[in-house]
């Protein structure tokens, strides 16, 4: 036993002393890689519970399934309070309002259009108002300008 103390004790010296000689970037390199393991996928069955046997849509019970809709259309005094009238009309005038004021600024750029249209192109003497001018026609491409370059 004293001799296989030894060797070992022999062994882990010389290992030591390799450590010092060469760095520890050559014991690393020698360690074996780890493995790389991939990540597990598991099955996992999704399933939605509504009711009872996973019924979603019920045609012998439609008031559950999509809800009493008498109860919604009711429009009288009790199931509005009159403050919750009064805040519901103020809420739609401003809208009204805004709505007005769209059409006021759609019309006005209409108008605008329009009235460049008849006077605004005659006035900064666009060529498509004045027409095609006499003596002064197109040679080819580029017209006069590529005369004179």
């Amino acid at each position: 036993t004293s001799k296989s103390l030894v060797s070992e004790l022999d062994a882990l010296i010389a290992e030591m002393a390799l450590i010092a000689k060469t760095g520890a970037q050559t014991l690393a390199s020698r360690r074996p890689a780890a493995k790389a393991t991939a990540p597990v996928r598991r099955s996992v069955k999704v399933c939605a519970k509504y009711g009872e046997q996973s019924k979603y849509f019920d045609l012998q019970d439609l008031e559950n399934t999509t809800g009493a809709w008498d109860m919604y259309g009711v429009d009288e005094k009790k199931r509005y309070p009159g403050m919750q009238e009064e805040f519901f009309q103020r809420a739609t005038d401003a809208v009204s309002r805004r709505e007005s004021l769209n059409g006021f600024v759609a019309l006005s750029g209409i108008a605008a259009i329009a009235l460049f249209g008849l006077k605004g192109a005659s006035t900064l003497e666009l060529p498509i108002t004045k027409g095609p001018r006499d003596g002064k026609t197109e040679n080819g491409k580029g017209g006069i300008l590529r005369s004179r370059v």
